[in-house]
Order: C-alpha cells, then structure tokens, then sequence
C-alpha cells in the first residue's frame, strides 16, 4: 500500500512573484515599476487526495472486466492479481466478478494514517531552504503493519451428514429457472427444524466426493458455494422465506442451504500445537483435478477435531525414501523406513471438520501429492522424533 503525504512549502522568487501577478490580475505596482502581489494565506487542515489517488483508490466493474486486466491497467502488471484479491475479501472466486463490483486496488484499514496535518508555513521561506519537521504533524502511525495471519477464501467442504441435515430449496416466487439476488427462496430443512428471522445460510451444490487414499473412505464432498440468504419470513409448517443478499453463481431450485455461519473467507494464523497428532495423509486438493500442490495451495488432511486438530494448527508434511529410483519418481508416497524422515512441506489447518482439516499450503521443497503423509508435532520439529 502506498501511503502519501503531501507537504505544501511556498518559495518566493522574481519569477513566482511575476507569475502570481499575472494571474492574480493586480494592477498595483511599486518602485521601478516592480508588481506587489498580497501574502498567499496559510493553509492547514487535511492533505486533499489527488486526481490520480482518487481514480485509483477503487473500479466498478464493467462487463469483460477480470482481475488480471484491471492489475495491469491500474497497477501496471497483471501478476499483482493475487494481491489485489487479497484487497478484497468479498470476492470469493476470482474468476467471477460481476458488473456493478467495486474493486479496491490498495489495502484499507485501521493501520493507515487516519488524518494528515500540514502545519503552518510562513511565507518568507528561503529559497533551497529545508522544511522545519516539527511543523507536520502525523496523528496516526505511518506505515502498513498487516495484521497476523493470511486471509484464504476456503473451498466447500461438508460430510454425508451434513447433506442430510441441510435444508433444500423447494421453490421460489421468481418466475426463472435460475434465481439470483433479490430473489425470494423457499427452504425446507431434512431434519425438520425451523429456521430463525434473521439468520444467514449459505447456498451450496455438493460436488465431487472425496475418498481417502488408502482405505478408500469416504471422506466428504467438495461444495461451490453459490451465495448467502437471510431469512425474512418462517410459516408454521417450517418452510422459510429467504432473500439472497450475496450472489457468487447462479443459483438453482435443487441447491441445498446451511450450515450457517460459515465465512467463505477465513483469516488463518498458525499457532503452535498443544499436543502431537499423528498418521494424516493428503486426501484431495482444489481444484481436484490439479494432481500436485504447491504454497498457497487447499488441499484437504483426513485428521479433524475427533482426533484434537485446531484451527492454526500446523501440519509437517513427510516422505521417507531414497528419491531417485523410478519407482519412487512415479509414486513419491512410498515408503522406506530404512531412509530417514524427510519433511518436504508445511500446512495450516484453515477449517476443521470432525474427520478432516482443509488446509492451507505454506510451505513446500517438493510438489506434494495426494497421499502424502502429515503430521501434527507439538516441539514443532520433526528431529525430535
């Protein structure tokens, strides 16, 4: 983030004075023909934003826009993309932006300067004469401290049982197939509970179903996450009314709603553990049919609360192998308790279900894979096991 402070410092020349006079139109003049112009006033208050700060500071976007060309047109590369993601947490998938969306280009928040103050100057300054430094006053620090921890829009992941005590979208008084906001949804829960005024659900589609590697369990279904609702009217035999209020897709009469409260963007800090957690693999990543993960990568860990995983956690991802025979190339997954323990990446638990932890990639020294092994080491290093 650039943080600006625009210092007013006024130089009396011949030449500024004769130009202040043109334009000021004075007509009187001293000795030898020489122009007085009046005292410039003193200024103080608020540093005013330039044009350009003001053009920069956010977009709406129109249609074709992509978070790519809009980085290269404000920021002058497309690869600041991630960056200017990050800047704007209300968007969950990069890939859709809708026209109408107000873009931010610069990080905003509490740790900017809230109020600049430009002391008084008085106008006799010399000429290449240095600006006392007591006369700017800062309220508020400068610089950017970025709070603790990495904000990770986090995929969908729910559980069979989950799906069966979410509720489902029966109907809809807009007359389209496709609803989108402000459409009115009518909603059944499976388990018969009644939703409550004023709540948020998230609307979901299950996706593909996730299998662990080695007992070939299911794991749980990957999710897209379509919107929020709010609910705005409960009849008495349990079918709610709700409003959509955030739109990420089209959504669909058959799409499911719940759990509610779940944020589709997480602030994730890693924390060290409180106790050793061991036996984790890799079950899947996103997108699931990228076959290798690297940092900044989701990928989805078949350890959860019932086996003492907390959000923050870190996981130490390892191999045990001599890496250069072929076998071990086409599967890096095997095994070799002879070899010693290698750890060949790092991971934050992000959300943590009962059976499994979606986590985020923050470090790696090889292209890690489905059926990695992961563990939880409270000393936080593997060389004391």
């Amino acid at each position: 983030m650039r943080t600006s402070l625009l210092i007013a410092a006024l130089v009396w020349s011949p030449a500024a004075l004769a130009q202040s006079s043109d334009e000021s139109g004075a007509d009187d003049t001293g000795p030898e023909g020489s122009a007085t112009v009046a005292p410039t006033p003193r200024r103080e208050g608020k540093a005013a934003p330039t044009e350009r700060d003001a053009a920069n500071a956010q977009h709406t976007v129109e249609r074709g826009d992509t978070l790519w060309d809009l980085s290269q047109k404000y920021l002058g590369s497309p690869w600041y993309w991630p960056k200017v993601w990050s800047y704007n947490p209300e968007i969950a998938n990069p890939h859709w932006i809708y026209p109408g969306n107000l873009v931010r280009f610069f990080q905003s928040g509490e740790e900017v300067p809230t109020q600049v103050e430009v002391g008084q100057l008085e106008p006799e300054v010399e000429e290449g004469s240095m600006v006392d430094e007591d006369k700017v006053v800062v309220t508020a620090p400068i610089g950017f401290h970025p709070k603790p921890g990495l904000s990770v829009p986090l995929p969908g992941l729910v559980t069979p049982g989950e799906i069966e005590g979410s509720g489902r979208i029966i109907g809809s008084f807009a007359e389209s197939q496709m609803l989108s906001y402000p459409d009115t949804l009518y909603v059944r829960f499976n388990d018969k509970r009644s939703a409550k005024l004023g709540e948020t659900y998230v609307v979901f589609r299950p996706g593909q179903q996730l299998f662990h590697p080695e007992t070939n369990a299911s794991v749980g279904y990957y999710t897209r996450i379509m919107g929020e609702v709010r609910v705005v009217k409960v009849e008495k035999n349990g079918v709610a009314s709700m409003q959509i209020v955030k739109q990420i897709d089209e959504i669909e009469r058959s799409d499911l709603i719940g759990p509610a409260g779940e944020p589709l963007v997480r602030l994730v800090q890693a924390r060290p553990a409180d106790r050793d957690i061991f036996g984790g693999r890799i079950v899947a990543g996103t997108p699931v049919a990228q076959a290798m993960y690297g940092e900044q990568s989701i990928v989805v860990i078949d350890r959860g609360s019932e086996q003492g995983v907390k959000p923050g956690f870190v996981f130490s991802i390892w191999r045990q192998h001599d890496a250069l025979p072929q076998d071990v190339i086409m599967n890096p997954t095997i095994r070799d308790e002879e070899m010693p323990r290698e750890e060949v990446g790092q991971c934050i638990a992000a959300d943590v279900k009962s059976k499994a932890t979606i986590c985020l990639i923050s470090r790696s020294i090889r292209e890690l894979v489905r059926g990695d092994r992961a563990d939880i080491l409270a000393s936080g290093s593997r060389a004391s096991r």
